[in-house]
């Protein structure tokens, strides 16, 4: 460029340069998707972005004009399709590894489930009830609570061969239904709190009880005056065990002196 005297002449000069770069690249664009198609690679702007980074270029453009002058070698492009291949089977291990994980996982928890209770509607109420014979189902069964006329409420089977009459033609008497885990079934308990007041002490109780996983606040309730309150909180638990580790842990805050079950 340094013997070119003119700004025009220049000019000229570094357009023609940048129209047989565009040509080599174009050239370059359709050698790269040739040799792709004869190693079963797919062009794709994903595939070129894993082909810019494996060569260790800048832009797409840059990978063509490689492979239009030719420095590029089939070798190279082999190391590429072979490290891709490790890639994918490696993605494809994991995921198959981490699926077969999850119903490993999922099988232990329905063992470790113990199908001991049924039932029925959102609330999750006991009720009487006795097992149809057409379909004598057992706990775990996918179940519905059908109300007869004179023997009370009978579960059906979802499979069983009169559950389409059954709800097509008595909807209305159709209870949802399910078998429980009668250890995780929730239980609303009343407790009721004394002792000295101090700022910040609806704080602590709300946080105990936020912290303990197996439990669930419905409400509480705490009102002081002349140094000492008194409180009922209502929670949500499982069974017997899960309610006396929340005690334990109530009583561990300052100030709480009493604590008792509401009867």
């Amino acid at each position: 460029m340094d013997f070119v005297k003119t700004a025009s002449a220049k000019s000229k000069i570094k357009s023609s340069l940048k129209e047989a770069q565009k040509e080599i690249a174009s050239q370059g664009k359709e050698i790269l998707t040739r040799k792709l198609r004869h190693i079963k690679i797919p062009f794709n702007e994903n595939t070129l972005n894993e082909l810019v980074n494996f060569f260790n270029l800048k832009t797409s453009q840059d990978l063509f004009v490689r492979f239009g002058n030719g420095n590029i070698e089939n070798a190279e492009l082999k190391k590429f399709a072979a490290q891709r291949s490790n890639t994918f089977l490696n993605f494809f291990k994991t995921k198959i590894r981490k699926k077969n994980e999850n119903q490993t996982t999922n099988k232990n928890d329905d063992l470790s489930l113990n199908y001991d209770m049924l039932v029925f509607g959102k609330d999750e109420e006991k009720l009487e009830y006795k097992k149809a014979k057409c379909c004598a189902p057992i706990p775990g069964d996918k179940v519905f609570g059908f109300i007869t006329i004179n023997e009370g409420i009978k579960i059906h089977k979802y499979s069983c061969p009169n559950a389409v009459s059954l709800q097509a033609n008595y909807a209305y008497r159709i209870l949802p239904a399910k078998w429980i885990d009668s250890k995780l079934q929730e239980h609303k308990v009343v407790l009721i709190l004394k002792g000295v007041d101090h700022d910040g002490l609806v704080g602590e109780v709300s946080n105990v009880i936020s912290q303990n996983q197996k439990v669930k606040l419905y409400n509480i309730n705490i009102s002081g005056g002349e140094g000492y309150f008194e409180g009922k909180i209502t929670v949500g638990i499982n069974n017997n065990e899960h309610l006396k580790k929340l005690m334990t842990a109530l009583k561990k805050i300052d100030g709480i002196e009493k604590i008792r079950r509401q009867n």
